[in-house]
């Protein structure tokens, strides 16, 4: 279920007012409130199938909102006092999250579309009232916040959308917000990887923190753009792991590492294991995979290389040379080269990192 932080808020305030100890989680089990507290709870499956049904659990009282994908109050105690409390809250809940589509504003019609929540007519419906073309080039450019003020966010982000040319911004979740950006015919794709590169740098000069920012593909109709959504989340997912370096990601750029996210995690490390392995530990040192890296990145230019990393072009042909000996591939020519960088590429699994979407 989508909560923005003003109706968080609401909630808040409610909570506010129940003479019991109360959190409210998210549908993964994940504390929402209160927002100093950042447990996550495995929830019973008992609770999941019936959410709206009381469920007296280790002393605690647990009880579900309505919706595909329901919120979750967790109050402390189990007697039927505290059960009648939750039902009441429950539904206090429920009737700050509904969503009143025949009266929703352009952000929410948008964030119904975005998450596959309208379809058919009444899609048609929201978007004749608010003046959405169903047949019309956009694109979804997706920010995840870490530690950035969700207001400050919008506001950023509304001073680049230019809403004339009809350009959405959604507010998606507590770390999700969105440009829907309408292309013109003549639309660049590659423009919009230099538009969020510089949303990306706005945010780290007013507030210090980066964001990630994926970049879905362009749909021309209205009912496919959840598909954008979809691939720009994606894209950060995937970036994460095999772009540790950058910060935005653009979905149709990312092919082989998306394919390789898609290989079975034994079959990575397998071949992974092969290249790197205890034999070429001491090769494969910090410094030699950087070095490796930065050829790979100026397109095996051995002079650019060297003066990029401050070392002599000699010395970056020695290394070069240090590793054809001892694994067989020389990483100037190109088919070793792209055979090297898919065995290294296997060993990003991002294990190591959780999953944001």
């Amino acid at each position: 279920m989508y909560l923005d932080h003003r109706v968080i808020a609401k909630i808040a305030r409610v909570l506010s007012r129940v003479k019991m100890n109360v959190m409210l989680l998210d549908n993964n089990g994940q504390v929402i409130l209160p927002e100093d507290n950042h447990r996550e709870f495995t929830l019973p499956e008992v609770i999941r199938q019936n959410p709206e049904q009381p469920l007296v659990y280790g002393g605690f009282t647990l009880i579900g909102t309505e919706g595909a994908q329901p919120l979750f109050l967790v109050l402390e105690g189990d007697s039927p006092e505290v059960s009648n409390c939750a039902v009441l809250t429950a539904e206090l809940v429920n009737m700050l999250t509904r969503v009143d589509l025949p009266h929703a504003d352009r952000e929410q019609s948008m964030r119904c579309i975005l998450r596959e929540e309208v379809e058919g007519a009444e899609l048609e419906s929201l978007a004749l009232e608010h003046a959405i073309p169903l047949d019309k080039s956009r694109l979804v450019l997706l920010l995840h916040l870490n530690n950035v003020d969700t207001e400050l966010a919008l506001s950023i982000l509304s001073n680049v959308a230019n809403e004339e040319a009809g350009d959405v911004v959604v507010e998606m979740d507590r770390h999700t917000v969105v440009l829907v950006k309408q292309l013109d015919d003549q639309g660049d794709y590659d423009e919009i990887e230099q538009l969020g590169l510089a949303i990306e740098s706005t945010f780290v000069n007013e507030t210090s923190h980066p964001v990630y920012i994926g970049i879905g593909e362009p749909k021309r109709q209205l009912p496919q753009l959840y598909e954008s959504f979809r691939e720009a989340r994606r894209a950060i997912d995937v970036g994460r792991v095999y772009r540790t370096e950058k910060y935005v990601f653009v979905y149709r750029k990312l092919l082989l590492e998306r394919f390789l996210a898609d290989v079975p995690a034994d079959m990575r490390a397998r071949y992974n294991q092969m290249m790197f392995n205890r034999k070429t530990a001491r090769l494969f040192n910090e410094e030699m995979v950087h070095t490796i890296e930065k050829f790979f990145e100026n397109s095996l230019n051995l002079s650019e290389t060297a003066r990029q990393i401050y070392i002599h072009r000699n010395t970056l042909v020695y290394r070069l040379d240090k590793v054809q000996r001892m694994i067989g591939l020389d990483l100037r020519d190109f088919d070793d080269a792209v055979t090297f960088k898919m065995m290294m590429l296997l060993g990003k699994s991002g294990s190591d990192r959780p999953k944001l979407y």
